[in-house]
């Protein structure tokens, strides 16, 4: 469950006014994407399919006109051009459905060009005397215009280098250039660099020794681009395991992974330890090891072993009071992480107790027999949960009671597909089928009483 699923199930469920009224002003914060407004809508529909009254209320008509209407003009359009449509929801129906008003000049351009189209935008307001701020939105919708349009590589290069367009605004004739794509890179936003290291490697676009190459691999490295990026070390993990691997989850898509670029993506992963900001809360997390833990995390590239070292080196680096341990069958053990050990060094830790059975209790036992208070326990498994002599669910009441703190359990089944382990009665408990980059924000959010 991400926090879009979350925002809906508090505006659907909940009968409280004034609940409804914090969902809906949270809509813009979990909303940030396009394609988030695009799937929050399309929930709202799942949702009211087989109920008489409609989903197009006032309050979500006020949400998604808002939407648009406060975001700075330049953002939104970039927004329309490069996300112009997912799930089968546009801006065009979206902006019809929720009978959109324009605050300004430079969002009603882009609100007739989203409903319009070019030429209506063209006959309303070019030539005309506009703003400042309307005349650069006008002059770069004409730049996404002349690129759609555009078979010259050079126009193309000129109109990416100076209007910073992006390789969704481009035709896909235009990706199949080397060129094309050594302009996009120098001013593609990191995530999508991320993205894309595998294909570039693939296409040559980035070659072993070249400018391009170091002049990327730099960009990796860089403490004040990655803090820009607010990148998490674990969208570098799945980034370094998926192109060290030399091939993508789907089609034909292969290349010879470049050591440069390993080396700079291993180095960022350690790097990005500072973009984590601390929550405050007293951890304990628990890793079972009661079952091979070299099998790949259920939703990424990463083994279960990697994955559930990586978060405890995040969990560990970032929170003043945590303790991670190991447990299998009967035994627990503290598992000792200092801030200078390696990945490789914390995951070689954490398989050195046999396998034995998974008991998902053990970590709330073992904080209870150390006279430990904790906010919150979270358990890495990779096995179909059998529970011991007391129930995870027991065991967290028992702690609660014990230590007087609500603490929280969340268990993150790493390549299981469902679970049953949480009292679904209990919002102090929840249960993570996989692990992707949308569970990282939903166990945040959680730990921090925001869903």
């Amino acid at each position: 469950m991400d926090n879009t699923t979350v925002l809906i199930r508090l505006i659907e469920k909940h009968c409280d006014v004034k609940t409804k009224q914090a969902a809906f002003k949270a809509f813009k914060e979990v909303c940030r994407l396009p394609s988030h407004l695009f799937t929050f809508v399309q929930f709202k529909k799942d949702l009211k399919e087989g109920m008489k009254c409609g989903m197009w209320g006032r309050a979500l008509r006020k949400a998604v006109a808002d939407w648009y209407n406060e975001k700075d003009a330049m953002s939104l359009a970039l927004a329309v051009t490069k996300y112009k449509q997912r799930i089968g929801w546009s801006h065009q129906d979206l902006l019809r459905l929720s009978h959109m008003k324009p605050a300004n000049e430079a969002i009603a351009v882009i609100n007739k060009y989203v409903t319009k189209g070019w030429k209506e935008v063209q006959a309303s307001f070019c030539g005309k005397e506009n703003s400042e701020e309307t005349d650069k939105v006008l002059q770069y919708l004409e730049a996404v215009e002349k690129a759609k349009h555009s078979e010259d590589e050079l126009e193309v290069i000129h109109l990416i280098e100076e209007y910073r367009l992006e390789r969704e605004q481009l035709l896909t004739n235009h990706l199949k250039s080397k060129e094309v794509w050594k302009a996009l890179l120098k001013g593609m936003p990191l995530a999508d660099v991320l993205r894309s290291l595998g294909k570039m490697t693939a296409d040559q676009v980035l070659q072993p020794g070249s400018s391009d190459t170091a002049a990327m691999c730099e960009r990796l490295q860089s403490i004040s681009v990655l803090k820009k990026a607010k990148i998490h070390p674990f969208h570098i993990l799945v980034a370094l395991q998926t192109y060290k691997r030399g091939h993508g989850n789907r089609g034909k898509l292969k290349w010879e992974p470049d050591k440069d670029i390993v080396q700079a993506l291993d180095m960022a992963f350690y790097k990005c330890f500072m973009n984590v900001e601390p929550t405050g809360k007293r951890f304990v997390v628990g890793v079972d090891v009661s079952a091979p833990m070299s099998t790949t995390v259920l939703g990424s590239p990463v083994s279960a072993a990697t994955a559930a070292a990586a978060m405890g080196m995040v969990i560990a680096r970032t929170e003043v009071d945590s303790q991670v341990l190991v447990f299998s069958g009967g035994a627990v053990s503290p598992c000792p992480i200092t801030t200078d050990m390696s990945l490789t060094q914390v995951t070689e830790e954490l398989v050195k107790i046999p396998s034995l059975s998974t008991d998902c209790a053990l970590p709330v036992l073992w904080a209870m027999e150390n006279g430990k208070a904790a906010d919150v326990f979270v358990v890495f498994t990779n096995n179909d949960v059998w529970f011991g002599k007391v129930h995870p669910v027991e065991a967290l009441k028992m702690h609660r009671h014990k230590m007087g703190v609500l603490s929280k359990l969340v268990v993150c089944g790493l390549s299981s597909t469902s679970l049953g382990v949480a009292d679904p009665e209990d919002r102090g408990m929840l249960e993570v089928c996989g692990f992707d980059s949308g569970a990282l924000e939903v166990l945040r959010s959680f730990v921090l009483d925001l869903i």
